[in-house]
């Protein structure tokens, strides 16, 4: 009976449950930041072009 009432206070599993969690959550942001920006013939494309565009611009005001 010990060993149950040590096992349900253990919160070690936990965490690691929560951490692996919080890391897959981040894997989805990030997979969908890239293809978000992603260039090719696709809706999206526009968003990374238009971003690359904002860079040209600064690039080129920075340099006068």
């Amino acid at each position: 009976m010990s060993k149950l009432n040590n096992f349900k206070k253990d919160e070690s599993g936990a965490s690691a449950i929560e951490y692996a969690v919080m890391a897959a959550l981040l894997v989805v942001i990030i997979v969908f930041g890239v293809t978000l920006l992603g260039s090719g013939d696709s809706e999206t494309a526009g968003i990374g072009n238009a971003l690359g565009k904002i860079g040209d611009k600064l690039e080129a005001t920075s340099l006068e």
